[in-house]
């Protein structure tokens, strides 16, 4: 039987401004799943924690890329269902912080703009079985491009899924539209919303869009049907960012309205 106390929440009135209302963070079953008692720092949602582990308890991926660790959230898991990973990231201080906890992962220190190209090159030469990449790195709309670009001049020899964090986000999501996924021919399914995103509650991305996971599938074989990108939660987000704009719009009305009578006061 699991405790009260095994399920990590975080209330309202959480001291860490990062965290504050985001409710349940984690479940003692993802823990359970990857046979650990306790998980590193884990900037996904229970929801996002689940279909991670799912798929990878399914694929059981040979080689797997993280661009992106910092913590080593979504690392344990790739860590525990992979044979070997690449991890990616600029912060020279990744290595530390984790060294020793993965044996089977190997820390890769550099902009994935060029840390990426190399990498997917020789195993592509090496026909190597690279079946699960995900990418949750530079959150910039060019930077979001630029990885999945990278990943697209890649011909699987396994299938390969490819989950994005943050897809609801704005600049990410814009980022995965303009990426060149209809150039690679083995690209079967690109969907952005896999997991929906939320509006952040937390004080410190207050009504923010963020989280979310998007998916794109590529096979061994080369696709002969239809394809496009698809986004299961695209009018919630188109309705979101409707009323966010509606908001500031107001909200900079009035703004001007009480400088202009300021101004007329004097």
């Amino acid at each position: 039987m699991v405790s009260d106390t095994q399920f990590r929440i975080s209330y309202d009135d959480d001291p860490d401004l990062e965290q504050a209302g985001q409710g349940l963070q984690s479940l003692p079953i993802i823990a359970k799943a990857i046979g650990g008692a306790n998980l590193h720092y884990w900037m996904m949602s229970p929801a996002e924690q689940v279909a991670l582990a799912f798929l990878l308890a399914q694929l059981r991926p040979k080689i797997a890329i993280e661009i992106g660790t910092r913590f080593g959230g979504s690392l344990q898991v790739l860590s525990h269902y992979c044979d070997h990973v690449y991890a990616l990231d600029i912060d020279p201080d990744v290595p530390k912080r984790l060294g020793g906890r993965f044996s089977n992962v190997e820390f890769l220190i550099g902009p994935s703009d060029q840390m990426l190209p190399p990498l997917l090159d020789r195993l592509g030469r090496e026909r190597a079985p690279l079946g699960f990449a995900l990418v949750d790195g530079d959150h910039s709309t060019n930077g979001v491009r630029k990885d999945i670009d990278h990943l697209m001049r890649f011909r699987p020899a396994v299938p390969f899924y490819i989950v994005m964090h943050d897809s609801f986000n704005p600049a990410c999501r814009e980022g995965l539209r303009r990426a060149q996924w209809s150039s690679n021919p083995y690209v079967h399914v690109v969907e952005l919303d896999f997991v929906p995103g939320t509006v952040n509650p937390a004080p410190a991305f207050r009504d923010q869009l963020w989280g979310g996971l998007a998916l794109g599938v590529l096979l061994p074989q080369e696709r002969t049907g239809r394809f496009e990108i698809t986004a299961r939660a695209e009018q919630t987000f188109k309705t979101v960012r409707a009323a966010q704009r509606s908001l500031l719009q107001r909200t900079a009305s009035r703004v001007k309205r009480m400088l202009t009578k300021r101004s007329a006061s004097r």
